[in-house]
């Protein structure tokens, strides 16, 4: 079995800069440690414990999210450790904060202690590059991907959330109550729903107004309250509001009501997520609800079967949200 002495010697460094690198020290740069972590494992070399103990097997999978300060992440990774539990594994839980780099690392890690699958979480606004599919590839663990957006091209199991459906539904339902200036409010990590919604307006016939779309740096309630705010002071205002997540909207909501208007009969809220506060607010806010049980249920129990059978053919699943209509429409 390969040492760290081997390692060393094979790429031309010191025994204390491998070491530093496989116990991912800041001293140590990201190329290096990539270097090392790929010598390592084509020399066979293995974690151990001390007195040179090989450390027992472990059941764990792993989770990789974005960030769990936003209930959509939190209620994911909630959902995941519990399925997960029932099929008798423990969980690892890493978050890149949106960072590429921090991706990469973060799967990295996962090999390191040697999970035995994997659940990666990626927001609308993340990019599947070249590099994190040859560290996935790298890792040689059974992964699933859960992401809003359709990678047909990537040879690995995917949980496609079909948001274009969900918010064209959301469109379709404020034309149908007889709103025609639909404005959008979001932020810098919900481009991809703007996008959707343009497209979704010019789908009903409806041709989305620019002065009506504000976006901002500022997220969750601040965002969508300063947002509104800013529609509001315009010479003349949306008669109903996309927003690309229910905390927006209830930021939104707050300043809709400060500002002394009705809801809906002045200014219809429409959210996106159906996150657990949503049904409380001002009477209920109408939302688009992604199918949280069904994708963790699916993603849990493709994993598993992948663990033991690493040759079936991968899938890409996609999955419908659906429109849950409540007071603020």
């Amino acid at each position: 079995m390969a040492n760290l002495k081997d390692i060393a010697s094979e790429l031309g460094v010191s025994v204390s800069t491998v070491s530093r690198a496989l116990n991912d020290s800041d001293e140590i740069s990201m190329e290096m440690k990539e270097k090392v972590r790929e010598t390592a494992g084509s020399l066979g070399y293995t974690l151990r414990g001390r007195g040179g103990r090989v450390t027992p097997e472990w059941n764990a999978a792993g989770i990789i999210v974005p960030e769990v300060a936003s209930e959509y992440y939190a209620k994911i990774v909630h959902m995941s450790k519990e399925m997960l539990a029932e099929k008798g594994y423990s969980t690892v839980i890493k978050i890149t904060d949106f960072v590429a780099s921090e991706m990469v690392e973060a799967i990295n890690c996962m090999h390191r202690i040697r999970v035995k699958c994997l659940l990666i979480v990626m927001d609308d606004e993340e990019v599947m590059s070249e590099r994190i599919v040859r560290m996935i590839h790298r890792s040689r663990l059974p992964v699933i991907l859960i992401t809003s957006k359709y990678y047909p091209l990537l040879d690995f199991d995917c949980i496609h959330l079909d948001e274009y459906s969900g918010i064209v539904m959301g469109v379709q339902h404020l034309q149908e109550r007889g709103y025609r200036r639909i404005g959008f409010i979001g932020e810098k990590m919900t481009a991809n729903r703007m996008t959707i919604f343009k497209q979704a307006m010019k789908f009903q016939g409806l041709e989305p107004d620019p002065r009506l779309i504000c976006t901002g740096v500022e997220r969750a309630e601040a965002g969508g309250y300063l947002r509104m705010k800013e529609l509001l002071a315009l010479p003349e205002p949306p008669d109903a509001v996309f927003c690309s997540y229910d905390q927006m909207a209830i930021g939104a909501i707050h300043a809709l009501r400060e500002s002394g208007k009705r809801i809906p009969a002045d200014v219809a809220v429409i959210g996106f997520d159906n996150i657990s506060v949503s049904r409380y607010v001002e009477g209920g806010i109408t939302t688009i609800a992604n199918p949280y049980e069904d994708m963790i249920s699916i993603a849990v129990n493709v994993l598993s079967k992948r663990e033991h059978n690493r040759q079936s053919s991968r899938q890409q699943i996609a999955l419908r949200p659906r429109l849950v209509v409540r007071a603020t429409t």
